[in-house]
């Protein structure tokens, strides 16, 4: 049956043409869906943060390389833990002689009283010895 048959098929038997809906469009106008703690993706020198917060304290840390503090400052590090578990750092930073300065974390007060959190930062200072410093 060719679509002139079936368009005229519908239309002999009063039923309507069933056309595709264009998905895409309702995608495109649908509302960013909300942060579970509120915050709003940031994107600086090319790289989105989850958060201004996060966005802000790279930009203290590149200061601090430009200035010769640091070597560098590593993103989304990942430390495995016992049991699978695996936490990632938001920033490490390397001093000029190849060390690690600190593990660093951005937290709004809400996000410090995690319970997942808390467990993963006990599991660093006991398995790994680093002490995560809030942000």
């Amino acid at each position: 049956m060719t679509e002139e048959e079936f368009a005229e098929f519908q239309r002999r038997h009063k039923q309507r043409i069933i056309q595709k809906p264009d998905y895409t469009a309702r995608v495109e106008q649908e509302a960013p869906k909300r942060q579970k703690y509120g915050n709003r993706r940031v994107e600086v020198d090319g790289i989105w943060f989850d958060s201004q917060h996060e966005a802000n304290f790279y930009q203290t840390l590149m200061i601090r390389v430009r200035a010769g503090e640091l070597k560098t400052v590593c993103r989304q590090v990942k430390f495995d833990l016992p049991g699978g578990i695996v936490y990632v750092a938001d920033f490490v930073t390397i001093r000029p002689d190849m060390t690690v300065e600190g593990v660093y974390d951005a937290k709004s007060p809400i996000t410090k009283k995690n319970r997942t959190y808390i467990n993963k930062k006990k599991q660093m200072k006991a398995c790994w010895g680093i002490e995560i410093q809030e942000v």
